[in-house]
């Protein structure tokens, strides 16, 4: 039937089309996912913005408060705080190390919000994720270019962008961020034009645009452009070689001649001219900021550049060549790893110090650096185009390895996504050729929908990362109360007392969040309560009646008008005052409104010229970072000091630091002097709050139900070998059970494990008081927990004595192995 098999083979073509559209489909539903990504309004509540664990969010606030003074009344400027100086002119903290271009981006998606601060950090984080998903999608279509497969393009892409640092940092708003690798992307999607079919042009404009928002492509241009002449070179050498002698000198000088007007060698030149006409404009801005009182090397962008490449004056052991390379290693294996997967084994993104390298992913890092330059043996064409992908985030880290060797630049590590591009293409490339065209494509095809899958289970991790309901609340509360301020403080002059800021306040961390929050009007710090205040208005982090106080409405952060910063301290006093205080020692000691205040009157400076310190005791001990749990407390941010967060004034002296949201069990705090002697300190017991009560319940009820006791004596104990917990549990129990001091000696496998002091000794001292935070009296119960070391113990010797007297209770616990 000839009509039939006419309208049969029309349809042929538009399934064979279908197929060819059915990876890129799959890669835009893969990344539509990172849309999820967030809460309502598109609010990415993730771990860095109310906890510790990185600079996740601080970047972001510092890029949206720069892109927030991006003005023309500024001469485009791009400055960390504008504010008003005594004169009455502008004032300004510069910021110009980074290209005009991200900052522009970000102000063009923020303009049309107004005041709506959450509306802008949602059209901020929106932007970067289309930034992601472009450089994505153009990874795709490099890949599938240079590979002749779009499945195996669909497959190595969605890997490589599931790495662990690309989706961590999908969505912060900064250069070096998503920014930089759709800069990157665009470049390389460029340069593969350009090899396959010689447009020049649009490599030119591409590289361009990409030098617009970040500097990054210039560590991809360094491999590109030094093999594309080395090969001309060799080239025209060979050449030389082959020929005459006579022949050969005309062949040398026109070989110097071809290679300086090289299209490589034109492209350097107007990468490195338009990134200099970068520089210079905002050299130009910063020079103007100073009004032309600072030399060009005095500017801070110049400073902070020469600090970047290692030509200030540094010191830093740390930086050994060994040490630094072993970290690049590391970052280029974790990249290499899918975020879903190192999640589903219990793997996080890196912390701050102290840095300790997994060797399995230094070992991964170096097997991936090694294979992706060994797998160019493979490559029988675009071997240039390879080599650039490997060699990328090692030409970026090697030259800035004083700005890229920090634990907490982990972002640094996105270069090495383009490293794990071309690994996992060219392993694609690889099976396909041992297993014929049908079973390679079969493989791809296999592959692509499972990297779908991965990349799927990344974004769902990546969105529950330090996801907390009452922290996200807690963020949301704040852009909504500085947005009902900045209704009313745009363009004014406006005072901060930020004094109450140190152990987890986001709200109040100056440097970052409240830049930001500000950014539009002319915000200036105030702790000094004797300061004489000429502006219009006063934003402080706590409620107070008494005052003119203009946003009765806000819970977090509040505006008063008529601002006198001397009145608003001696209300601060009068509020404690009119309370007893939680603790007396040299300095009264209040603990209210989720804050810890001391005060003291009348006060000298040596009273608190001293360092403070302060120690936080959870009831939940999982409430605490990783790296603080084994020690049981809370160190703080930094160590207090009262020039940062203290007022003096009318004689009297006042600090006030916030505490985290969790339940606190104790505080110890006092001040030490210069040489580290403790002068003072107390404890602080707070009473115990409903939540701490049912927290105390739960963890002694989940303890009983564990089984039989290890051993019985005057308390159950309860040794778990998997937490490396030793527990104490008695009921009923009153005062007179715990008034006794408690001794706990362990006895280690190796005396080598033993601290220097102890091995006479023959084991580890763990003495306690039953008091909080070491254990908790509660509903006729008590209970303790305690964290022994992580070496192998053989020997467990615990009781309670009253000291100077007889041994009340003891016991003996074997470990096993």
């Amino acid at each position: 039937n000839p009509p039939a098999m006419s309208s049969f083979a029309s349809i042929r073509p538009r399934a064979a089309e279908w197929r060819e559209w059915l990876p890129m489909g799959i890669l835009l539903a893969a990344l539509a996912s990172l849309f999820a990504l967030g809460g309502d309004r598109g609010y990415f509540y993730r771990e860095g913005v109310l906890h510790e664990g990185g600079l996740h969010d601080l970047f972001t606030a510092k890029t949206l408060g720069i892109a927030e003074n991006l003005s023309p009344e500024h001469g485009f400027l791009l400055a960390r705080r504008v504010w008003i100086g005594d004169d009455g002119g502008f004032m300004y903290s510069p910021y110009g190390r980074f290209p005009v271009g991200g900052f522009a981006l970000v102000k063009l998606a923020t303009a049309p919000f107004g005041n709506d601060l959450a509306a802008k950090l949602t059209a901020a984080r929106v932007l970067t994720l289309l930034m992601f998903c472009g450089a994505a999608l153009l990874a795709y279509l490099a890949i599938s270019r240079i590979a002749g497969s779009r499945w195996i393009a669909l497959a190595a892409t969605l890997l490589a962008f599931s790495g662990i640092y690309a989706v961590y940092y999908a969505d912060s708003v900064f250069n070096e961020g998503a920014m930089d690798v759709f800069g990157t992307a665009l470049a390389l999607h460029g340069m593969v034009l350009f090899v396959q079919e010689g447009r020049f042009r649009q490599l030119l404009v591409k590289t361009c645009a990409a030098l617009l928002v970040g500097w990054h492509v210039y560590a991809l241009l360094m491999p590109f452009i030094a093999l594309g002449l080395g090969g001309e070179a060799l080239a025209h050498l060979r050449a030389a070689l082959a020929s005459g002698e006579r022949a050969r000198i005309v062949l040398c000088a026109r070989a110097t001649i071809s290679l300086v007007r090289s299209r490589y060698a034109v492209l350097a030149v107007a990468a490195l001219l338009f990134g200099a006409a970068l520089l210079a404009f905002n050299f130009a801005g910063e020079y103007a900021a100073y009004g032309g009182e600072r030399t060009a090397w005095e500017l801070p962008s110049v400073r902070s550049m020469i600090s970047k490449f290692g030509f200030g004056d540094i010191d830093d052991p740390d930086l050994a060549w060994g040490v630094f390379l072993e970290r690049q290693l590391y970052r280029a294996g974790a990249a290499t790893v899918p975020y879903g997967l190192a999640r589903t084994v219990g793997y996080a993104v890196p912390t701050p110090e102290p840095f300790d390298p997994p060797l399995a992913l230094t070992l991964l890092g170096a097997a991936a650096a090694v294979a992706a330059l060994a797998a160019l043996a493979l490559a029988r064409r675009y071997k240039v185009l390879w080599a650039t992908a490997a060699l990328f985030g090692f030409c970026w880290a090697i030259p800035m390895r004083h700005n890229t060797f920090p634990s907490y630049h982990n972002h640094e590590a996105l270069p090495y996504t383009w490293l794990a591009l071309g690994l996992f293409a060219l392993a694609l490339i690889g099976a396909r050729r041992l297993l014929g065209a049908r079973g390679g494509e079969r493989l791809a095809i296999g592959l692509g929908a499972a990297a779908a899958l991965v990349f799927a289970m990344s974004v769902f991790h990546a969105g529950r990362t330090g996801r907390d309901t009452d922290g996200a609340e807690l963020s949301k509360a704040t852009l909504a109360d500085f947005s009902a301020i900045m209704e009313l403080a745009r363009e004014k002059r406006v005072r901060v007392l930020s004094r109450n800021r140190l152990w987890s306040d986001p709200v109040w961390y100056w440097d970052y969040w409240i830049r930001y929050y500000l950014a539009g009007s002319y915000p200036q710090p105030a702790r000094d309560c004797s300061q004489a205040s000429d502006a219009d208005f006063v934003v402080a982090p706590y409620r107070d009646e008494s005052l003119n106080l203009l946003t009765p409405e806000n819970r977090t952060a509040f505006l008063y008008g008529a601002p006198d910063p001397l009145e608003m301290c001696r209300a601060e006093r009068r509020r404690l005052e009119s309370s007893e205080p939680a603790a007396r020692a040299v300095f009264d000691i209040y603990l209210q409104d989720g804050a810890l205040s001391y005060l003291k009157a009348p006060c000298e400076p040596s009273d608190y010229d001293a360092q403070f310190f302060g120690y936080l005791y959870p009831v939940d001990l999982d409430d605490l970072h990783p790296r603080h749990r084994r020690d049981g407390f809370h160190p703080g941010r930094e160590t207090p000091t009262f020039a940062k967060f203290g007022a003096a004034f009318d004689g009297a002296c006042l600090m006030t630091l916030h505490l985290p949201d969790f339940p606190i069990a104790a505080i110890r705090t006092g001040q030490r002097a210069p040489g580290g002697e403790t002068m003072w300190e107390t404890l602080i017991t707070p009473p115990p709050s409903a939540e701490a009560l049912a927290l105390y319940e739960k963890a002694y009820q989940a303890i009983a139900s564990s089984g039989e006791p290890t051993a019985r004596a005057g308390f159950d104990l309860y040794l778990d070998p998997d937490e490396d917990t030793l527990s104490y549990l008695k009921e009923p129990c009153d005062e007179n059970d715990v008034r006794g001091r408690f001794f706990l000696s362990v006895h280690p496998a190796d005396f080598e494990d033993l601290p220097a002091a102890r091995r006479d000794a023959g084991h580890d001292s763990l003495n306690f008081a039953f008091a909080p935070p070491a254990g908790a009296a509660f509903n006729g119960k008590c209970m303790a927990t305690r964290i022994l070391p992580d070496y192998d113990i053989t020997r467990i010797e615990t009781g309670q004595w009253i000291p100077g007297g007889e041994r009340l209770w003891d016991a003996e616990i074997a470990v096993g192995d």
